[in-house]
C-alpha cells in the first residue's frame, strides 16, 4: 500500500537526518531511488515537504524538496529547487543553497525571487559584487520588486553607498509601506547617520506591523541601549528571544546588557546559550571569560580563554585577558609569554596594549 511506503520513507529520512555526520546528498539519493521504486508522485513529496516545514523539520524538508527537484521537471522542479534553496539558506548551508539557486537560474534566468534570494546568499558569503549583479538583474526585470529593493539597500549599506541605500529603501516603502524588513533596515541606516528621531520612527513602525519581528526587536533593543534606556532595551531583547530562541545574536547582546548592569547569573545563562548555538564565536568566548574572571571564577574563565585561543591563536583581546588572568593567579612566566604574543600583535590596526 502507498501509505505504508510513505511511512517507511518518512521514518528513514528522519532517522538518517538525525544521524551523526549525516550526508544529506546520500539521503536525497535514497529518496529519489525509493520514490522511483514505489512510484510516488510529486504531489506526495510536496505534501511531505509542507508537513516537515510546518513542524520546523527543515533538514527533512530540504531533503524531500531537493529529491523532488531531481525527480521531476517543469514548474514542479522550479518550485522544488526554490524551496530547497531557501531551506538550505535557512539552515546555514550556504554552499547547498548556492547549488540549488544556480541550478534554478540556469534553467529559469528570469526568476525574480531566485535572483533576489541568491543575491542574499552571495552577500552572506561575502561575495558582495556577485550579489550586486544578481540584485541588479532582478531589478532590470522587475524594478518594483520590494524584497529585492530592500536587500539591494542592505548591500549598498554594506558597501557604504549610503545615499543609494536610502533611495532603495525609500522606493521599497513607497511601493509597500507595510514592508517590515525595509522599515527595520532603514532604521539601521538612519541610526548610523545620527538621525535618531527618524530611526526611532522606523523601528516603531516595523514593530507596529509585526511585534514579533526578530531583527526589528533586536536592532531596536541595541538602539535603545545606546540611547541609555536599558529597561526598554531589555524588553525588546526578550521579545526577540521569545520569537526566535535559537538565534545566538540576541542571547549574546542581552548577556552583555545584563553583565554591564551587574546581573551576573542571567548574563552567564545567555552567554552559555549563545555559545551553545555558535560555539565558534571567538569574541563571545573572550567576553564570557572576562566576565567570569571579573567575578572570581578563574578556572571557568581559563577554560573559555583556551577555547577562544584554540579557535584563533592570535586573538588580541583573548591574549591580553588570559595574560591578566595568569598574572592574577601568580603564574608570571606563563603570563609573560602570553603578553609577549600579544605584544607582537600590538602593531596590528585595532590592537592596542593600553
Amino acid at each position: 500500500m502507498e501509505i505504508d511506503a510513505i511511512d517507511k520513507l518518512v521514518f528513514h529520512v528522519i532517522e538518517q537526518v538525525a544521524a551523526d555526520n549525516c550526508n544529506l546528498d546520500k539521503v536525497i539519493e535514497f529518496v529519489v531511488s525509493f520514490s522511483n521504486e514505489h512510484l510516488l508522485s510529486h504531489d506526495i513529496l510536496l505534501k511531505l515537504s509542507f508537513i516537515f516545514d510546518n513542524d520546523r523539520m527543515y533538514r527533512e524538508k530540504y531533503v524531500i524538496s531537493r529529491a523532488c527537484a531531481s525527480l521531476f521537471s517543469g514548474k514542479v522542479r522550479e518550485d522544488a529547487l526554490m524551496e530547497a534553496g531557501k531551506t538550505a539558506f535557512l539552515l546555514g548551508f550556504e554552499d547547498l543553497a548556492t547549488r540549488e539557486f544556480e541550478d534554478l537560474l540556469e534553467e529559469k534566468p528570469e526568476n525574480i525571487e531566485a535572483l533576489c534570494v541568491y543575491g542574499t546568499v552571495l552577500a552572506r558569503k561575502g561575495k558582495l559584487n556577485a550579489a550586486r549583479i544578481q540584485y541588479e538583474k532582478a531589478l532590470e526585470l522587475h524594478p518594483f520588486h520590494v524584497d529585492t529593493l530592500c536587500n539591494y539597500g542592505c548591500l549598498l549599506y554594506r558597501l557604504k553607498r549610503m545615499d543609494e541605500a536610502k533611495e532603495a529603501y525609500q522606493r521599497a516603502l513607497i511601493l509597500d509601506p507595510a514592508h517590515v524588513s525595509t522599515h527595520c533596515r532603514y532604521g539601521i541606516l538612519l541610526s548610523k547617520r545620527g538621525q535618531k528621531i527618524e530611526a526611532n520612527y522606523q523601528y516603531i513602525r516595523a514593530l507596529e506591523l509585526d511585534p514579533d519581528h526578530v531583527e526589528s526587536n533586536f536592532r531596536y533593543a541595541r538602539f535603545l541601549e545606546e540611547k541609555g534606556e536599558p529597561l526598554e532595551a531589555e524588553r525588546h531583547y526578550i521579545a526577540a528571544l521569545k520569537a526566535d530562541p535559537e538565534d545566538p545574536k540576541p542571547h549574546l547582546f542581552y548577556a552583555r546588557l545584563l553583565a554591564n548592569h551587574g546581573f551576573i547569573h542571567g548574563a552567564r545563562v545567555h552567554f552559555r546559550y549563545a555559545l551553545k548555538l555558535n560555539p565558534e564565536d571567538v569574541e563571545a568566548h573572550c567576553e564570557y571569560a572576562r566576565l567570569l574572571a571579573r567575578f572570581g571564577h578563574r578556572h571557568e574563565a581559563e577554560v573559555q580563554y583556551k577555547k577562544a585561543l584554540e579557535l584563533d591563536p592570535g586573538h588580541f583581546g583573548t591574549l591580553r585577558g588570559y595574560g591578566d588572568l595568569l598574572k592574577e593567579k601568580g603564574q608570571y612566566a606563563e603570563a609573560e609569554e602570553i603578553y609577549r604574543q600579544a605584544e607582537s600583535l600590538s602593531g596590528v590596526p585595532g590592537n592596542k596594549l593600553i
